[in-house]
This record gives structure tokens, sequence and C-alpha cells, in this order.
């Protein structure tokens, strides 16, 4: 008689996070250097659960990455974002 091997694999996770893509835009991010999501300020404030006006001054907001749209609103690299969650 053969004898069967069990593998057990278990799968540990701290949260779960949707960006849809419509709240995104794809864009280069030139620190990253190669073609990322990119996040409105109020959608970064969301995710981090601080409001929009205490963003910039945060400490957790340093490590991000910004580029502007061509009408100069600004926007932040989701990658660098959750990075520093």
């Amino acid at each position: 008689m053969a004898t069967r091997k069990r593998i057990e694999i278990t799968v540990e996770t701290d949260r779960v996070l949707i960006v849809h893509r419509r709240k995104s835009t794809r864009a280069w991010c030139p620190q990253c250097s190669r073609e990322v999501d990119m996040i409105g300020l109020a959608d970064a404030g969301v995710l981090t659960g601080k409001p929009e006006q205490k963003l910039l001054t945060s400490e957790q907001a340093k490590t991000w990455h910004f580029c502007e749209r061509k009408d100069a609103t600004p926007l932040v690299c989701l990658e660098s974002v959750l990075k520093s969650m």
C-alpha cells in the first residue's frame, strides 16, 4: 500500500486593498523609472486614513513619489504609498 504525502500551505494576510482603475492613472514615475498607477492626493488620504491637508506634512509622505498632470494636478505613485504603509 502506497502512502500519500500531504502538503499544507497557509497564507496569511494583514489586509486587502482594492483600488479601482477608474480612480488611478497609468503614468511614468521618475523615481521608479517605469510606468505605474498614480492616484490623486485625496485618494492617498483615503488609503492612509489622513486628511488631505495633513498628508504633505506627514513623515509618511516624504517617501512618496510625486508627479503632475498636464493641468498641474498632483499625482502620487501608488506603489510608493503602499510601501510606506
